[in-house]
């Protein structure tokens, strides 16, 4: 048991520490206190979907007397987005940690150290699940819901309980998708289309459960008889809840627990043949004698920043599904540019259609972060690029290059697919693709900048860095005040000009910044890059 709990420890730490900020000899107060970056990031994530979901439902299904059925839809939520966050970490951590042979060779037995793997991706689903369930009940008792504290006491307890459901699922997925990409020699490429399937495939299915939400009253009556085989564990916490049932609860704790530990059981079984098979790469017997080809330094730093995106499902996914959902969204504006039009007009006059679009834009944009990890993925090969016989510069120009390459094909499809849906006039078209490409050039430049001021060369996988970094957090959130202050200063000074002369004007804020970081890089950022 001593061994297992160190075992636990040691995991969990190396979870709520991946976020730290600065060096390991800031000393361990500042590594525990930004080690809980990330489950803070979650937990005001599911505060914030909750409250918004919670409430808008709360207040459509109180008038019809089915108030419980917030306590089935919010858990499903829950699940669905812990689901996508771990799905990744299952892979990277469970299965792909490049610390498996120093873990396997310790005198613990393989179910120790699964289970204590597992459990690190449990906590992640823990606290969001919590903080989703937690509004639910809150908007449940505030429309009108029985059951009191007590009521509440259970639906904790059921949270603890369901967590364990998209622990397994994300085990499982994240297995399959693993032993499939290890048969192939491309295994990096294969296994970022299979995660991309699935995420589309995932994204679909919640984006028609938003719709059939968008108008609960005609789905209400059979949304719960909608919930039976599949959707059990939902029901029996929305009966061991509501209806303080506790033979309900039990059951739940049975299905989710007992399938739960026996699934870690079996990965157990055979835990050392799955991590060396995934390992292993297999060897090519078609070798032939020709001529080499050769190409520039920047062409072969290009081609390993391509390979490294579209190579590593983790990266290409939580740094690119931004551009994924910015072109969709303009493909889908497009196709049902009937729905398009009816919104438009019911709000015709309310809403400055130009400026709604840029907003959009800037927040899919500041999703992208491909340079905001792309130091800290070099990792301990970083030696290499730096005796490299290539300037500071150039690697920069390099890594921020290939954001703006990937961004700019997504950039020209969703905003003028959205533009002819809505209407927009070619002039106001032309400014949003330049607004779009400035910003994004901010995106890039900054994203590199942060990774140079936060680092993170010791991460166990590519996951960790991506997910879970520093200069990730850094960026992202100082993208998103950036788009605040655009967005009051348009609302409350630049609008008086016109919608074409305000957005000129961000548009020039931006450029200006993409100067003065660019100018921040070839300095400060050279030496910093130096000393790393």
């Amino acid at each position: 048991m001593t061994k297992f709990l160190a075992l636990v420890s040691v995991n969990l730490r190396a979870t709520l520490n991946a976020m730290r900020f600065g060096s390991r000899r800031k000393g361990n107060k500042a590594e525990r206190l930004s080690g809980f970056g990330a489950l803070v990031l979650l937990a005001v994530l599911g505060l914030y979907i909750s409250g918004v979901y919670s409430f808008t439902f709360g207040s459509q299904l109180a008038p019809l007397g089915m108030i419980n059925l917030i306590i089935l839809i919010m858990p499903v939520i829950a699940v669905s987005f812990g689901l996508m966050f771990t799905i990744f970490a299952a892979q990277g951590v469970v299965f792909g940690g490049k610390d498996n042979d120093l873990m396997l060779s310790m005198p613990v037995s393989p179910f120790s150290l699964m289970l204590s793997r597992t459990l690190a991706l449990y906590v992640e689903n823990l606290v969001f699940t919590v903080f989703v369930l937690g509004p639910a009940g809150v908007a449940y008792l505030v429309f009108g819901g029985a059951g009191g504290a007590g009521f509440f006491v259970v639906l904790m307890l059921g949270a603890v309980l369901l967590s364990a459901l998209p622990t397994l699922f994300s085990l499982l997925v994240g297995y399959v998708l693993a032993w499939v990409s290890s048969k192939f020699l491309r295994r990096g490429v294969l296994s970022t289309l299979l995660y991309l399937v699935f995420f589309l495939l995932l994204m679909a299915v919640i984006m028609r459960l938003s719709f059939a939400m968008g108008d609960l009253s005609r789905y209400a009556a059979g949304l719960q008889d909608a919930f039976t085989g599949w959707g059990l564990p939902f029901l029996l916490l929305e009966q061991a809840a509501c209806e303080g049932n506790l033979l309900s609860l039990l059951a739940l704790a049975g299905l989710c627990l007992v399938t739960f530990f026996l699934v870690v059981w079996l990965f157990a079984g055979r835990y050392k043949k799955i991590v060396t098979s995934m390992g292993a790469r297999k060897a090519r017997s078609d070798y032939k004698l020709e001529r080499l080809s050769a190409s520039g330094h920047r062409a072969a730093l290009l081609k390993k920043e391509l390979k490294r995106f579209f190579g590593s499902p983790a990266y290409f996914i939580n740094s690119g599904f931004g551009l994924i959902l910015l072109a969709a969204g303009g493909v889908a504006c497009l196709v049902f540019r009937g729905q398009v039009e009816e919104f438009l007009a019911l709000v015709q006059g309310l809403v400055p259609v130009v400026p709604v679009l840029a907003l959009m834009m800037g927040f899919f944009l500041s999703t992208v972060l491909f340079t905001a990890p792309s130091i800290s993925l070099e990792g301990r090969q970083l030696w290499i690029l730096k005796e490299a016989p290539v300037s500071c510069g150039e690697i920069f120009l390099v890594k921020a290059g290939v954001q703006m390459l990937v961004t700019l094909p997504c950039l020209l499809v969703g905003v003028i697919c959205a533009a002819v849906a809505v209407g927009v006039d070619p002039g106001s078209t032309v400014v949003l693709l330049v607004l779009g490409a400035l910003f994004s050039g901010v995106m890039a430049q900054g994203g590199l900048l942060a990774n140079l001021f936060l680092p993170k060369l010791d991460a166990p996988n590519d996951t960790v860095v991506v997910k879970q970094s520093a200069s990730v957090l850094v960026t992202m959130f100082g993208s998103w005040v950036l788009l605040a202050i655009f967005g009051f200063g348009y609302v409350f000074v630049l609008s008086r000009l016109g919608e074409t002369a305000g957005l000129l004007i961000v548009a020039a804020v931006c450029a200006l910044l993409d100067l003065v970081l660019w100018r921040l890089l070839a300095t400060v950022g050279v030496k910093l890059f130096r000393g790393l």
